[in-house]
């Protein structure tokens, strides 16, 4: 597997020796000191060109990087299509055969303005014509989760418990895929809110979690993250029905922290009649 030395060093290379390429910018996990920088961090790149249109109409150009494994082109989708005839911004995420990734931005100079509105890390690797748009950006405050009005922490409560219930009707049914998605998808994502707030509260909300709150771990106790786990139901249902219990008391631990942090209103009543409500059905459902 290329290093990261010589992967930049390919990318940078490949941009002074084209003059339709003016500029060169990398963001994400490699440009934020805090991330976590291995050998799987992708290279997030931009260049900025003269000519969109010039990169998009023949990619052949995209083989100078290496044995390209598979491509993906988010912009150019079966219910978006791209139109090549216009200057949009066009962007490569490429996996090569050693294990690199090039998520690679194509911007036209016609649309630069956009980056000086940029607040997320930055390096900026060239910059031929001397953009004034483009500059580095160190702090990662554009990520920090954001403190919830306390209407979004209501709703937050209510919608967590509303899908528990989903997930109950689910299991009774032996619907496997029905309470599968309101477990991992819908309901999930509301108690993986709740906990990121619960981390939040106690750093004044100057923290992030990551993408899809990766970093977690930097921030919960090792018994706390086994708890963490211990929410992850396999396909079997009593596993769920025990998990769904798991998870469901964890949130409301988190969600009265989290009220009484903010001087939010915790409705303990609607949690606990909700509880009351899904050991019934898990009664039901094991009565046949």
């Amino acid at each position: 597997m290329r290093s990261h030395e010589e992967m930049l060093q390919l990318i940078l290379d490949r941009a002074a020796g084209d003059e339709r390429i003016r500029a060169v910018t990398m963001e994400g996990s490699r440009a934020n000191r805090n991330a976590l920088h291995d050998r799987y961090s992708d290279f997030d790149i931009c260049y900025i060109v003269t000519d969109v249109r010039e990169f998009t109409r023949d990619r052949g150009w995209i083989n100078d990087f290496g044995e390209l494994l598979i491509a993906q082109y988010p912009n150019d989708w079966f219910d978006h299509p791209y139109d090549y005839s216009s200057h949009d911004t066009f962007v490569c995420l490429l996996q090569f055969a050693d294990g690199n990734r090039i998520d690679l931005s194509l911007i036209d100079v016609r649309n630069i303005a956009h980056e000086a509105q940029n607040d997320e890390p930055r390096i900026v690797l060239m910059n031929k014509d001397h953009f004034p748009e483009l500059f580095p950006v160190t702090g990662e405050e554009a990520y920090y989760i954001r403190r919830p009005s306390e209407k979004e922490y209501l709703d937050t409560c209510n919608e967590f418990r509303w899908l528990s219930v989903y997930i109950t009707k689910g299991l009774c049914r032996r619907e496997l895929y029905y309470a599968k998605r309101s477990y991992d998808i819908l309901s999930m994502a509301m108690f993986i809110k709740m906990l990121n707030w619960r981390v939040a509260v106690d750093h004044d909300f100057q923290v992030t979690t990551g993408g899809s709150s990766k970093y977690l771990k930097r921030f919960l106790p090792p018994e706390e993250m086994e708890r963490f786990q211990n929410i992850f139901p396999d396909g079997r249902y009593e596993d769920i029905w025990e998990k769904l219990f798991n998870m469901y008391d964890y949130f409301a631990e988190n969600a009265q922290y989290v009220a009484s942090r903010l001087g939010y209103l915790f409705d303990g009543w609607e949690t606990q009649r909700v509880r009351a409500f899904l050991s019934r059905r898990r009664a039901e459902d094991a009565q046949g």
